[in-house]
């Protein structure tokens, strides 16, 4: 008798069990997780690192070389690379899911200036890369982000006089880009990375500069909890942020739900930026009420990043807003707000503070 047939017939139902349901290993009785999970997630403004809204004070062309210059000075001053491991710090402590980046800027030069002979953006040498910086800051810690969704938004270049010698001029440019970072565990997929059709055109010295917005979108799995996720940065002047605030509504109405909305939208709570209204017409529902009973301020600390304390915060506009019915916010709080959070130099991480907000998401 064969040793097959000697131990009967209960072995010969378990092999064809086994075999019909096509599981992973015999007698395996785990199933897949079931009940909510607890998302967390961060909307954060890295900063560009200077008020570029003065080089509207240049009336002529001649005018925005040292406005210019005094404005790469301020990025200089307020030290990305430091402010970086400051950021990299609140990632670290909070461990979210998904971070949505804003003025994530990449500076560029080129010496000598060709900028008015040919006016064209072609500077090529990096100057400060803040994504590699600040990723690098992650490594460092050994954290595990990357880069699921990345939109390229304004790209601009203008003289800067860096010397004593004001014919001395080096080209100055400035790509922003938004970009969502993805924790390594968590999966996403169907990424989207699109410019707004409207956008604000400001005056610097009798021409005028383009700001490009965008926003980027992945789907998103979080151990079984899927939801889309959103991250913008909408203009701040009028009537672009209107203007986007009304195509992002009319982009999002073909994404799936539930789905978050995150960013720096340039609007809040009793703003006179009418995107949050928009937003909230459209069926959005703003988290962190629900989430913190705090105000949630969040804007802003000086060009300079080193106010002595939070008294110039006034706006909540780094927000969170939601729609579906299988998802809640549990919790909230603000982050780069505290005397601790600073550098040690001094700096603030950036001029916002960062809002982090759990979501319990249904699987």
């Amino acid at each position: 008798m064969s040793p097959l047939t000697h131990r009967g017939p209960r072995l010969l139902i378990s092999l064809l069990t086994c075999s019909t349901l096509l599981l992973t290993s015999c007698g395996d009785d785990k199933k897949k997780p079931t009940g909510p999970v607890d998302v967390t997630l961060m909307t954060r403004n890295i900063y560009l690192g200077a008020n570029i809204f003065l080089l509207s004070q240049a009336k002529s062309r001649q005018e925005v070389p040292a406005i210019a210059g005094q404005l790469f000075a301020t990025v200089q001053a307020t030290n990305f690379p430091e402010r970086a491991g400051a950021l990299a710090d609140e990632i670290q402590a909070k461990n979210p899911a998904l971070v949505g980046l804003q003025e994530v800027s990449l500076y560029r030069t080129q010496h000598p200036s060709d900028f008015f002979s040919n006016g064209a953006v072609n500077a090529l040498q990096d100057a400060y890369d803040f994504l590699g910086i600040l990723q690098q800051k992650l490594k460092d810690r050994g954290l595990d982000y990357r880069v699921a969704a990345k939109v390229k938004n304004g790209d601009s270049e203008l003289p800067a006089a860096l010397s004593s010698d004001p014919n001395d001029l080096t080209d100055i440019r400035l790509t922003d880009y938004d970009v969502i970072l993805a924790r390594g565990d968590v999966q996403t997929s169907e990424e989207v990375e699109q410019n707004y059709v409207h956008s604000a055109q400001v005056a610097v010295g009798g021409s005028s500069v383009t700001f490009t917005r965008g926003f980027t979108k992945v789907a998103a799995d979080v151990n079984g909890a899927k939801f889309t996720f959103v991250n913008s940065h909408l203009e701040g002047l009028m009537p672009a942020n209107q203007d986007q605030a009304h195509e992002l509504v009319d982009t999002l109405q073909g994404y799936p739900r539930p789905l978050i909305l995150v960013g720096d939208l340039n609007t809040g709570p009793g703003s006179s930026t009418p995107a949050y209204q928009i937003i909230s017409d459209a069926g959005y529902t703003d988290a962190w009420p629900a989430a913190n009973s705090g105000p949630g301020l969040s804007c802003c600390f000086g060009e300079k990043v080193k106010d002595p304390d939070t008294s110039a915060f006034d706006k909540r506009i780094d927000l969170m807003l939601y729609q579906g019915d299988t998802l809640q916010p549990i919790s909230g709080e603000v982050v780069g707000d505290e005397l601790s959070d600073r550098t040690p130099s001094g700096l603030w991480p950036s001029d916002h503070a960062g809002t982090v907000i759990t979501f319990r998401i249904q699987r």
